[in-house]
């Protein structure tokens, strides 16, 4: 399978099947990045993933580009979804619930994906100006500090 595909399907795949995309990784995979206070075993970041899918249970990552470096793949996306459950992240700075707006939301996101024989052994998180986790939470209403 091409770095590509690897990168794409593991990306939209966080948001349609975690479990199965869960075996798309090797065991020792990190994330970095983003909103991350340091790089985490990809299997605990799942957990995250899981509070937004919780929060937002129609949350897509719709997959516009993908751009192929050797191993890496830089994976652009913008992420949609309506807030219709409760935010609970366990990350510094979050409150530790955040209640259901019903504000739809829509950003940019950017995630660079390293593969290692077909699976997902890295992923930064690089979210661009006004994208990523910030972005979605100041489109439903939360301000935090340092973040935006």
């Amino acid at each position: 399978m091409s770095v590509e595909q690897v990168a794409r399907d593991f990306v939209e795949g966080m948001m349609t099947d975690a479990e199965k995309t869960k075996e798309h990784i090797t065991p020792d995979a990190m994330v970095s990045g983003g909103v991350l206070p340091q790089p985490m075993p990809a299997m605990e970041a799942f957990n995250l993933i899981g509070a937004m899918k919780t929060a937002f249970p129609d949350l897509k990552f719709e997959v516009e580009k993908v751009t192929v470096n050797g191993n890496q793949a830089t994976v652009n996306v913008q992420l949609t979804g309506t807030n219709t459950g409760t935010l609970s992240m366990p990350l510094p700075g979050m409150p530790s619930s955040i209640p259901p707006t019903g504000k739809k939301v829509s950003v940019p996101d950017t995630f660079v994906v390293t593969v290692q024989d077909d699976k997902v052994s890295h992923m930064n998180v690089d979210s661009p100006a006004g994208g990523g986790l910030p972005a979605v939470l100041a489109q439903i209403g939360v301000k935090m500090p340092g973040m935006m």
